[in-house]
């Protein structure tokens, strides 16, 4: 079951969606970091500011910390405060452990979509838009839902993860 398990991360459907969130990531720093190039010289060296140019840059932004966030839960490698390995040698308890801590993290990234959904919906509803350009709220919370869900998608994959291979090793005896 371990081996089908890691085998899904060759699969086309996990490359799929990491070109996918890479090519996301990409294209929102490039336009992220042209943008604020723009506004810097055009306020610095012409004097003069751009309009709505913060609205662009809270979209982008918007869309590349929560690509980030899909891309880090992927890898596993959101930044986290893992003490089990310091004070417990049993690798079927730390197994264990990582596999609950990545169930009770899709737990309450799937609360939070729940939220976001909920704020989406009444601004559907309502539709208010940004006070310079009218951008729609709803084109800078999607990334926030979309992201939530994804995050906890992979945290939901490596919970399992964990937790089988806890179990394989507990099955084997090997508890070191």
């Amino acid at each position: 079951m371990l081996k089908k398990i890691e085998d899904f991360q060759k699969g086309k459907l996990w490359c799929g969606v990491d070109k996918f969130v890479s090519a996301l990531i990409s294209v929102a720093g490039i336009a992220l970091t042209a943008v604020i190039f723009i506004v810097v010289i055009a306020r610095y060296i012409f004097k003069t500011d751009i309009f709505g140019s913060e609205e662009i840059i809270l979209l982008l932004a918007w869309w590349l910390y929560f690509m980030g966030g899909i891309g880090a839960s992927q890898e596993d490698s959101h930044i986290k405060a893992d003490m089990v390995d310091v004070f417990i040698s049993n690798k079927f308890v730390i197994e264990l452990t990582k596999g609950i801590a990545k169930a009770l993290e899709a737990a309450i990234f799937f609360f939070c979509a729940y939220l976001t959904f909920l704020m989406l919906k009444v601004n559907y509803v309502k539709m208010p838009v940004t006070t310079g350009l009218k951008i729609p709220y709803l084109v800078s919370q999607v990334p926030i839902f979309i992201g939530f869900i994804g995050m906890a998608l992979f945290a939901v994959y490596w919970a399992v993860y964990y937790i089988v291979k806890a179990m394989d090793r507990k099955k084997g005896g090997a508890e070191e």
